[in-house]
């Protein structure tokens, strides 16, 4: 371990090291080029504008500077007239030199490459002079300015040492923690990877060793407990119908998604929520105190206008005597809506078709035995019972016709004016307004809609005929058509008895009458709103009501557009 330390530190110092003196010599040797550059120029520049010798330039310079310069003075042809250093005639034509060319251009040049005459890199600096090129050069280091320029690096470098040692320190020290804190990590149940023990040190290898099988036998069976508890939470927590699972001190222990619908409440598994304080529902304590005493209990009870067949079952460890009680919630709201539906419709149509049977059969058994002789009583006894038959018949009809809408045993292919649809309704039922002196206006626009004709037609006239035979003599009745946000709507407004609140929401059901006596006396089955409602919802639309008593009734029927059905299916045959 210290031998593994002491290596890495090592290595990475050395690294250090070496990364910063390449950074210095490299800013030391940009400095010291930028020193000698600047300091050659000033001084070629100064002693150029004494209109001295280039030989007596030589020597100014000599004395000027602590380096040597090279001082060469070359014609316009590039011939090599004077150099303070070689011999000018040896020297090659210089007419090619980069320098030069700027020299003779610009007025100075500069340039910086290897010299062929003396072996070593030199720095060139060319300034036009006396119709030729003035050329100073010189490859000597500056001590100075080196020195100066890395001083700065050098507490730099320092600084960086001491920044890359502290990291190391730090680094190493986490280094050496780390296998540690990866074994006691590997050694928690809730870590993924119990059962495959690695560490670096050979020190702790016998003790990890049994450790690996111990907690890789624990690791596969809870992950066994854990699949199998995933199970159940997915299947209970899909399930529709709602469950609760206590213990024997009625602690909640589970609770799915249902259930917390069901009972409006929430559930955290850490707060050993008592079921009393999740509910105080009377009948679900009521059916948990029987299932606690019996073992079982069921019943239906009522939580938010909804019905549930409950089941309550007291359920026991396999290996104790511990118990608990399961709790299961079935929403059978419609099942028992519609037995409720069922048993009013059976009530409602005995009653309907009791009536006028016993009337029919009364009166033709008093015809029968020949209680009745005179002509005008027989006239006007076979007239009730004429008339009986007739609302019998009508009885009927309205129920199979309902039946019919229900099955939708028609398809909406008509295209239905409802402006014309209401004109000819008008026309039907003007001598019965005429009787009632009822008046009637129909407005609008002409609005076409894709329907059953047939259908729409008996929607107007129901509702239509119910705002003249409810009416005020003299009152009025007003029929608007036209098109609203993206639908077409029907308004029928009248001036009749009106309907009182309560009755309001209950209008549009089967047989539902306002005054019985009332709408026996004026006639009809009970049905008529019924059908228009269901005629509505066939078309998927919607109708609503507003009522004031004595003041009138208004009823809004709005429908969509809709497709021909016939239209649609050749759309789809084409398409596949």
């Amino acid at each position: 371990m210290q031998k593994k330390l002491y290596k890495v530190m090592t290595i990475l110092v050395s690294c250090t090291v070496l990364f910063f003196l390449l950074v210095a010599g490299s800013l030391g040797y940009s400095t010291y080029q930028r020193f000698t550059k600047n300091e050659l120029k000033s001084a070629a520049k100064l002693v150029a504008a004494g209109n001295n010798k280039p030989s007596e330039m030589a020597d100014i310079l000599e004395r000027s500077v602590e380096y040597d310069v090279r001082v060469t003075f070359i014609d316009a042809q590039g011939n090599v007239k004077y150099d303070s250093e070689a011999d000018p005639a040896k020297m090659e034509n210089h007419s090619d030199r980069e320098e030069f060319k700027e020299a003779m251009a610009n007025g100075e040049g500069e340039s910086t490459r290897f010299s062929k005459t003396l072996g070593y890199t030199t720095y060139y600096y060319a300034i036009k002079y006396d119709g030729g090129v003035l050329r100073f050069s010189t490859d000597k280091e500056n001590l100075a300015g080196v020195f100066l320029a890395v001083i700065p690096m050098l507490v730099v470098f320092a600084g960086g040492i001491i920044f890359i040692t502290t990291i190391i320190s730090i680094k190493l020290s986490e280094s050496m923690i780390k296998p540690i804190n990866s074994l006691v990590k590997q050694l928690d149940l809730r870590n993924e990877n119990i059962g495959q023990f690695e560490t670096p040190y050979e020190e702790l290898e016998p003790i990890i060793k049994n450790a690996d099988v111990l907690m890789g036998r624990i690791h596969k069976n809870m992950n066994k407990i854990k699949a199998e508890r995933e199970k159940i939470s997915l299947i209970t927590e899909n399930m529709v119908e709602g469950m609760i699972l206590l213990d024997e001190d009625m602690t909640v222990l589970s609770v799915n998604k249902s259930a917390l619908k069901i009972l409006g409440n929430s559930f955290d598994p850490t707060e050993h929520t008592k079921i009393d304080h999740m509910t105080n529902d009377q009948q679900i304590i009521g059916l948990l105190e029987e299932a606690k005493e019996s073992g079982a209990a069921k019943g239906i009870i009522t939580e938010k206008s909804r019905f549930y067949r409950t089941f309550a079952n007291k359920v026991y460890s396999e290996n104790t005597l511990d118990f608990g009680i399961i709790i299961f919630f079935v929403d059978v709201t419609e099942e028992i809506q519609s037995e409720q539906i069922r048993r009013d419709f059976s009530a409602n149509v005995s009653h309907e078709l009791k009536t006028p049977l016993t009337t029919i059969k009364g009166f033709g058994e008093l015809l029968e035995n020949g209680i009745f002789t005179k002509e005008e009583d027989v006239k006007k006894y076979g007239g009730m019972i004429y008339r009986e038959s007739e609302r019998l018949l009508y009885l009927i009809n309205d129920i199979i016709r309902l039946s019919q809408i229900e099955e939708q045993e028609h398809v909406l292919n008509d295209k239905i004016d409802l402006l014309k649809t209401a004109h000819d309704v008008e026309e039907i039922l003007r001598h019965k307004a005429d009787n009632r002196e009822v008046t009637m206006t129909i407005e609008g626009e002409p609005v076409q809609i894709y329907g059953n004709q047939s259908y729409i037609t008996e929607l107007f006239l129901n509702l239509m005929d119910n705002a003249i035979k409810y009416n005020h003599e003299g009152g009025s009745l007003k029929v608007t058509v036209g098109i609203e946000d993206g639908k077409a709507f029907a308004v029928f407004s009248d001036t009749g008895i009106g309907i009182s609140d309560e009755h309001q929401s209950r209008i549009f059901e089967r047989f539902y009458r306002v005054d019985k006596s009332r709408s026996k006396k004026i006639g009809g089955t009970g049905l008529g709103l019924s059908i228009v409602k269901h005629i509505v919802a066939y078309h998927s639309g919607e109708i609503s009501l507003e009522s004031e008593l004595e003041k009138g009734t208004t009823i809004t029927v709005k429908l969509p557009f809709n497709e021909p059905e016939t239209q649609q299916a050749e759309e789809t045959a084409v398409t596949e």
